[in-house]
């Protein structure tokens, strides 16, 4: 009788083990998965921030030469348009390049006028 008890002891002892083994297997694989959406999410940002930079870069670049074309441009034009390159230069936000600073410039040089 003692050596059933143990037996049926043992065996729940093992398929507790089993159980806490196959709960940790499903851990690891719910991390791997997580990891693996993290890693695709990352990547999603990436583009979606380089095509916003792209976005932004023709839209500036667009703006800009309209602004030196006509010969004059508004203060709130400047405005906003100081504000896109802003966002679209800075190191910390889209990480354009310096490609855009000489229209800028030129805008900026550009007479003011009242809306």
């Amino acid at each position: 009788m003692v050596a059933g008890l143990f037996a049926l002891l043992q065996w729940l002892l093992n398929r507790r083990a089993q159980k806490a083994d196959k709960s940790e297997r499903r851990s690891e694989q719910l991390c791997a998965a997580r990891s693996e959406e993290l890693t695709a999410l990352k990547r999603m940002v990436e583009v979606l921030c380089l095509a916003n930079r792209t976005l932004l870069y023709d839209r500036i670049k667009h703006i800009g030469k309209s602004y030196i074309q006509r010969g004059y441009v508004t203060v709130e034009e400047l405005e906003d348009l100081t504000a896109m390159h802003r966002v679209y230069h800075d190191p910390n936000k889209l990480n354009g390049n310096g490609f855009l600073d000489q229209i800028m410039a030129d805008v900026k040089r550009l007479p003011k006028r009242a809306q």
